[in-house]
């Protein structure tokens, strides 16, 4: 069963195949069903739900007869509309960070670049509070929601039956940083959670190392989600992106910077190399 990020998503992209493939443009489609250009435009762009009224409507003027394909798509509509545990954050959370959290909830294999700090998805509660820092203020309001939101993704995410597979490549750079200055403990404790993370049966982390020269990924961090069957978005600068060849060419990167990078185990072993290294001072 689809979840409402990733059903509206299906469900526009079936859409617009349908009205495609019968030659239709959108502004005879929109009069047809007496609607506005406007609704038919933000429903094939995804920024609003349909309503199943409205899909069962739209999927008669289409003449789709397959009862499965009605059943299926009409399922996909109710998605759209359920409420999910992201939603209580609305009011303090960017809505396109929410928008990622719903594909990542669904994706099957994460792949992540991250060339500054350690992600979201392997940091540790004090880490995440020493990233998530507004104006200095650690312990603010605005703080907590965040930390409180990254440990409640990771234990949605990772917590369940089957957790997605995850590849991170993580610049050497990334555990010498320390997110608060002086403070070896607190980025130890995550080096350490980092480890314990890598050895689980669905993580596999990898350090590039700062003597292994320029690299093709150094242009800033990015996620890919993958969905199966080639599907799959992008996640950079903040931005979600759907574009094939855009996707495809990360895809690609991601395979040159984790051939690049330490194998698993030795990089497991340069973490507590690294790790061995700060505790000594």
């Amino acid at each position: 069963m689809s979840g409402p990020i990733v059903g509206k998503r299906r469900l526009r992209a079936e859409l617009r195949r349908l009205r495609r493939e019968r030659e239709l443009t959108q502004d005879l489609v929109a009069a047809e069903m007496e609607w506005s250009l406007s609704k038919l435009i933000r429903i094939e762009n995804g920024t609003v739900a349909i309503s199943v009224s409205d899909l069962r409507s739209l999927l008669a003027y289409y003449r789709v007869h397959d009862s499965k394909m009605v059943d299926d798509l009409l399922e996909l509509a109710r998605a759209a509309k359920r409420r999910m545990w992201w939603d209580e954050y609305r009011a303090s959370l960017p809505m396109q960070l929410l928008t990622y959290v719903g594909f990542e909830a669904e994706a099957v294999a994460v792949g992540e670049f991250a060339p500054v700090m350690f992600p979201a998805l392997m940091q540790t509660r004090r880490y995440a509070a020493a990233t998530s820092t507004v104006d200095d203020e650690v312990e603010s309001p605005v703080v907590e929601r965040r930390v409180e939101f990254r440990m409640r993704r990771q234990e949605e995410l990772l917590g369940r039956e089957q957790p997605p597979s995850i590849l991170t490549v993580l610049d050497e750079s990334v555990l010498r940083r320390q997110p608060v200055p002086h403070d070896e403990a607190l980025l130890v404790d995550q080096i350490e959670h980092a480890i314990e993370f890598a050895q689980r049966p669905y993580a596999d982390v990898r350090i590039m190392p700062l003597n292994a020269g320029y690299h093709s990924g150094w242009d800033g961090d990015f996620t890919l989600l993958e969905f199966g069957a080639d599907d799959a978005i992008l996640y950079r600068q903040g931005l979600l992106v759907e574009e094939p060849e855009v996707v495809s060419s990360h895809r690609e990167i991601l395979r040159r910077i984790s051939e690049r990078a330490l194998a698993h185990d030795a990089s497991i072993d340069f973490m507590r190399q690294v790790a061995g290294e700060l505790k000594r001072g």
